[in-house]
């Protein structure tokens, strides 16, 4: 693929996430199902809006099951609450209100109150992948429904994660604490690329869509510039990231670059990020290009990564890409339609892969 429209490059990830896995069933597909409402909203037309309605309507409708790790997934999502809030989907505003709800009142916390892996009841395990599931979705619930305590507690789950995972000494993030089954308290050695894009994906959210005279905008905006500029500091020469972020010899990882680049675009889109970001993202865009084939086969992506082994960086520089794996379609929806939005009507990829 030596260039591609945005628009049209984003939609067919999304056809070849239905074609490669049949659904979108488990929580990357809320990913890929969100970039799609993302960028039906921005589209504006009714083609493009129905495709996503029609994605999103059997979780809505509860006709689909979904493979949860929070109650929040069952109803689509990010993606149902995103098209709620856009008034593209009022259908989801009582499954939305339900699951927001439930998530508020049932879902395991650990002492400092950050949502826990449901299936290890009491052995507080949080995991950075959980501020993307459940921080957009309450704020777009919260935004739809008038619910401060929804938009209140997405930014406490972010930033409280953030505070536990950030490694001090160069502002990136491990994936998770307590996974090990060693000593209470441990957290995971790595700088994982998608776990990082995980987190920046959940600060891009809040950063640029709480409104602007909330309590915790000014904070919100700041975690995520500051995020930012550390993952920045790690970007390599085609604007990508690697495997193990600070290991230039592990591989590049396109799904955790992918969603790095939708950070940036959505922070250039919401007047965030100085314009000089932008160079940095159409390089990245650019980049990605080089592992995303004529038929929209997407190479180079982790497959499902939860602290392998021991949690060490050599574990996960271990953890092998795969092509077309479930978690690679979503970032490049969001990236790919991000960069509509932005009025980037083609990207030339930088070299060939």
């Amino acid at each position: 693929m030596k260039s591609a429209i945005p628009q049209t490059l984003a939609l067919a990830a999304v056809r070849k996430h239905l074609e490669v896995h049949g659904n979108f069933d488990r929580y990357p597909g809320n990913v890929t199902l969100h970039g799609l409402a993302r960028l039906a909203v921005a589209r504006g037309d009714a083609e493009t809006i129905g495709e996503a309605r029609k994605h999103l309507l059997p979780y809505v409708r509860g006709e689909r099951p979904f493979h949860v790790n929070f109650p929040n997934q069952l109803c689509g999502g990010l993606g149902a609450a995103y098209l709620l809030w856009k008034g593209h989907l009022p259908e989801a505003r009582e499954a939305v209100r339900l699951y927001a709800k439930q998530l508020m009142e049932e879902a395991p916390r650990n002492p400092q109150g950050i949502f826990s892996h449901p299936a290890f009841p009491g052995e507080n395990r949080i995991w950075i992948d959980a501020a993307f599931t459940v921080t957009p979705f309450l704020l777009f619930a919260g935004l739809a429904l008038n619910e401060p305590a929804y938009i209140e507690e997405a930014f406490q789950q972010t930033s409280k994660t953030r505070h536990v995972l950030r490694n001090p000494e160069n502002g990136l993030l491990h994936q998770c604490q307590n996974f090990t089954g060693q000593l209470p308290g441990r957290i995971s050695e790595d700088h994982w690329s998608r776990g990082n894009g995980w987190g920046l994906y959940a600060l891009a959210e809040l950063a640029c869509h709480l409104p602007a005279d909330h309590q915790y905008k000014a904070e919100a905006v700041e975690l995520f510039r500051n995020q930012l500029q550390a993952c920045a500091a790690v970007q390599n020469s085609e604007g990508l990231w690697h495997q193990e972020m600070t290991e230039k010899e592990s591989y590049v990882e396109t799904s955790g670059s992918g969603l790095m680049l939708y950070a940036i675009g959505a922070g250039l889109g919401s007047g965030l990020l100085d314009p000089s970001w932008g160079g940095r993202y159409e390089k990245g865009l650019a980049g990605l290009l080089a592992y995303i084939s004529g038929d929209i086969d997407i190479y180079h992506a982790c497959h499902g990564c939860l602290c392998p082994g021991q949690g060490t960086k050599l574990d996960y520089m271990a953890t092998a890409p795969v092509v077309n794996d479930f978690h690679a379609f979503g970032p490049i929806v969001l990236a790919l339609g991000q960069a509509h939005i932005l009025g980037i009507e083609q990207i030339t990829r930088s070299h060939s892969k």
